[in-house]
């Protein structure tokens, strides 16, 4: 079975948008849905902060449905990620290869969606939600 890490941008989008994209991944059978700690822990703020309290509900309901990674934060993968990225997702970047998931989702396409980061995450394919669905579609 596929894997995919979801950023924080996805998670946000599906907690806000039940009909979006981001939130059909939630109803997809063949994937994985994995996240981290530092991703639900940004979103989990932001909802707090821009939405409305029932959207702080839909956000645990969605957390119920996602693997969470356990890992130690690699401090050498970080400095090589900012290389490549914003400071502040490089974080989420090392999260992201070093879970070893087959994708990385996001809707962030200007810091993402770059040559750099596809190189970085070699094997890894960086995609939007819409391309994932389109992919795993595809392959049925």
């Amino acid at each position: 079975m596929k894997t995919a890490f979801l950023d924080s941008s996805v998670l946000f989008s599906a907690v806000n948008s039940p009909t979006g994209g981001s939130s059909k991944l939630f109803t997809l059978k063949k994937i994985n849905l994995i996240t981290s700690p530092t991703v639900l822990t940004e979103v989990e703020r932001n909802v707090r902060n821009k939405l409305q309290s029932f959207h702080l509900e839909r956000f645990f309901m969605l957390v119920t449905k996602l693997k969470l990674i356990e890992q130690v934060p690699d401090l050498k993968l970080i400095i090589r990620a900012k290389k490549v990225i914003v400071e502040k997702d490089a974080v989420i970047l090392q999260e992201a290869k070093q879970a070893k998931t087959n994708y990385l989702i996001t809707l962030d396409q200007k810091h993402f969606l770059n040559q750099k980061v596809k190189g970085f995450l070699k094997p890894q394919k960086v995609l939007t939600p819409k391309i994932l669905i389109q992919t795993l579609e595809k392959s049925s």
